[in-house]
């Protein structure tokens, strides 16, 4: 072979020698550099050819063999110059076991002269041509037939022969499964099929592969969302060999399927519907009826034979009310929608109320070509929507408070005397649960025998302790009844609420004036007669004085029962405004100054926060003066202290809530006398010893909180007195109470 001609600068192509020694690189420079770019550098860089040594492959091995590999298909020469001594150590290209492309294209010996080397680097480079040409053509090939593939609209998803793989996607597909491209083709294809096509899917596979030809039909894919959407799929092999990569082409008919199925269904709906349908004809003369399903003679007793080719006035009677036939006539004559209810006859003669629907139906250039009408018997409905009406009014107008929930709990009414009772509006209440109202004055067991109780169909009945919007407590007598549907299902519950707060603080203060008068007074009555007694029959001895002492300390005592009695009757004279607020620490400071002069021997200390204000008026003076009173008078030691702290009030309810609280460290109010405002109420066995602690809880609880106690680890009592906060602009106190 003759040498071929120099190459213009342009076309000159690179050659990278990897060889041993500065004399073989230098060697090789002058034979090949007036035809190539010579590359002479260590690090193995992009050039049309590589010339090695042999004793630079072991180096170069790995490095060759993943360029050749990345390049592939493309040729990547490598030449060999191998030494006489190495002659055999390096297998000729043929003899090459290697994955892939050989990594020795050709094989020479050194020595080798010029022409040989031009010879065999030409050779090696024109395949590289020819190998960079059709790369090109492939390419070209290629790339049009990726745009047609990712233009297409249908999703195509090509899968391994084994049908576990995708290997490839179109835009159309992703878009249709919800996966982006490296999503869609790291899952497998059964991932992507509704779980009930995935078998179908695996039986199109093989049998297409075993009948080498194409599948046409439905499947159902899985979004990545989760949403099933219908496929019109096609499958087919892309070869004709045994183990063929199948393609799929899917398109999305999920709106056509759902389209088909709706208009069968309103088919069906109509033809089977509860209710009369009728379709008239407006372009002939006077609209006649050109169809009535069955449920239109089940209304109307009317058979499809008595109805064709009549206006729809035949159902009208000597009771229809005109302006409800003008309503309708205007609204056909002006192709509008309407609904009228009016009284019809039937076949029969028999009157029924009607709920009559008409609309337009129009044609693509909007023409309107039929009147659809609907027919409904609502003779039941109308009957109860009068019953309905005459119950509302009832319970709009009844004293008590009421409301009614479904049969979860949930507020879906409450009538006027709820929301004056609560201070929840209906908006507010309506969506919310009875819990809006919750105390927390009773334990679960409480509430889980009312709906035990209810649940089961019965009556529930009680008294219990509520909160009203602002926080205020009171008492209602409950009555919680199950409503039942058709079936005889509980669907609802109402609940009657009567308010009465005023009736037990009433009881209450009845029941202990009565004890005191039938009690205490008595009691005192007898010693003083005893006494008295005791007066005639030694009123010349010498005991004289200690009989006049007891009785004078009977009398004492009989005539605090009698202030504190005057000073209960003061105290409901006057109901409490509305909005009030008491400065806290304001009231406190005054108590503290007043009990400082008259118990000098006392110490009184106040803790706590300026700012706290409660929603009460200036008889709450009255009950912290009997609660100090009690904690100095009572305190056996001898120079008391009392503790007084306004704060707010703890967990939960701080926002709402502030307390005061009274602490001394005298021996502490005894078990017996807390027990009855513990449970709001005096038994023979339990009772106070007189009325301050009343007082306390009376004033209280006209302010809507509460009074508890706890002991104190110096062995005392700490009385809690609890108040629904206000703020500082609420209206101004009460004058405080008489004590006469």
């Amino acid at each position: 072979m003759t040498d071929q001609p120099t190459p213009e600068d342009g076309d000159r192509q690179t050659v990278q020698l990897l060889v041993h020694g500065d004399s073989d690189r230098t060697a090789l420079t002058e034979l090949l550099g007036d035809r190539y770019d010579i590359v002479t550098g260590d690090e193995l860089v992009a050039a049309d050819c590589y010339v090695i040594g042999d004793r630079m492959v072991p180096s170069y091995r790995g490095a060759l063999r993943a360029h050749k590999r990345d390049a592939d298909p493309t040729f990547c020469p490598v030449l060999l110059i191998r030494q006489e001594q190495s002659r055999g150590t390096i297998p000729p290209p043929s003899e090459q076991n290697d994955d892939g492309p050989p990594l020795i294209d050709e094989v020479v010996a050194a020595p080798v002269t010029r022409t040989t080397l031009h010879r065999r680097l030409g050779n090696l480079l024109a395949r590289r041509e020819q190998s960079l040409e059709l790369s090109r053509r492939y390419e070209d090939v290629q790339t049009r037939f990726q745009r047609v593939f990712n233009a297409t609209n249908d999703a195509l998803i090509v899968i391994t022969p084994t049908g576990k793989e995708i290997t490839e996607c179109n835009p159309a597909a992703c878009d249709l499964v919800g996966y982006t491209r490296e999503e869609l083709l790291s899952v497998s294809p059964s991932a992507i099929i509704a779980p009930e096509y995935r078998e179908r899917l695996r039986s199109i596979l093989q049998d297409i592969q075993q009948a080498e030809g194409g599948w046409t039909g439905e499947l159902a894919c899985l979004r990545n969302d989760g949403e099933t959407r219908q496929l019109e799929v096609s499958a087919a092999t892309l070869d004709d060999t045994d183990q063929s990569p199948v393609i799929l082409s899917a398109r999305d008919v999920t709106a056509q399927k759902a389209y088909e199925r709706e208009l069968e269904l309103k088919s069906r709906a109509m033809d089977e519907a509860p209710v009369g349908i009728t379709i008239s004809d407006p372009t002939r003369e006077d609209n006649p009826i050109i169809y009535v399903n069955d449920g239109f003679e089940e209304v109307t007793g009317y058979t499809e034979a008595d109805a064709l080719g009549r206006n729809c006035r035949f159902l009208q009677g000597e009771d229809t009310r005109a302006e409800s036939v003008k309503k309708l006539r205007e609204a056909i004559a002006a192709a509008e929608p309407v609904s009228v209810e009016l009284r019809n006859y039937r076949k029969d003669g028999s009157q029924f109320w009607n709920r009559v629907s008409i609309a337009p139906v129009r044609d693509d250039s909007g023409d309107v070509r039929h009147f659809i009408g609907f027919q409904q018997d609502v003779t039941e409905r109308k009957e109860r929507d009068q019953n309905l009406q005459l119950f509302k009014k009832a319970v709009e107008n009844m004293a008590h408070s009421a409301f009614i929930t479904d049969r979860g709990g949930i507020i879906e009414y409450v009538n006027p005397a709820f929301e004056a009772r609560t201070g929840y509006s209906s908006a507010e209440a309506v969506g919310q649960t009875p819990r809006i109202l919750k105390s927390g004055k009773h334990n679960e067991a409480f509430y889980r025998e009312l709906w035990e109780t209810i649940l089961d169909g019965e009556r529930w009945d009680a008294r219990l302790i509520n909160q009203r919007k602002n926080g205020e407590l009171y008492h209602v007598d409950q009555t919680i009844s199950p409503i039942t549907n058709a079936a005889g299902e509980i669907s609802h519950f109402v609940a009657i609420e009567a308010d009465v707060t005023n009736r037990r603080l009433r009881e209450q203060r009845l029941g202990v004036l009565n004890r005191v008068l039938r009690h205490n007074v008595r009691n005192g009555m007898t010693v003083i007669e005893g006494h008295a007694a005791l007066l005639r029959d030694e009123l010349a001895g010498t005991e004289l004085e200690s009989h006049v002492s007891a009785i004078e300390a009977r009398t004492e005592e009989l005539a605090r029962l009698s202030d504190e009695a005057g000073t209960v009757r003061s105290l409901f004279d006057d109901e409490s405004p509305a909005e009030t607020a008491c400065d806290v620490q304001e009231l406190l400071s005054t108590l503290v100054e007043e009990f400082s002069e008259s118990h000098p021997s006392a110490t009184l200390s106040i803790s706590g926060p300026d700012g706290l204000y409660a929603r009460a008026d200036n008889r709450l003076q009255v009950a912290l003066r009997e609660l100090l009173t009690n904690a100095i008078a009572h305190n056996d030691q001898p120079e008391p202290e009392v503790r007084l702290t306004a704060r707010p009030a703890r967990e939960e309810r701080a926002g709402e809530w502030i307390e005061i609280v009274i602490a001394d460290d005298g021996p502490g109010i005894p078990r017996h006398e807390q027990a009855p405002f513990e449970t709001g109420e005096e038994t023979p066995l339990q009772h106070g010893t007189g009325l301050g602690l009343w007082i306390v809880y009376w004033t209280v609880a006209l302010f809507g909180g509460e009074v508890t106690f706890e002991d104190t680890p110096s062995g005392g009592t700490s009385v809690v007195v609890s108040l629904p906060r206000a703020t500082g602009d609420a209206t101004p106190e009460s004058p405080e109470p008489d004590a006469d």
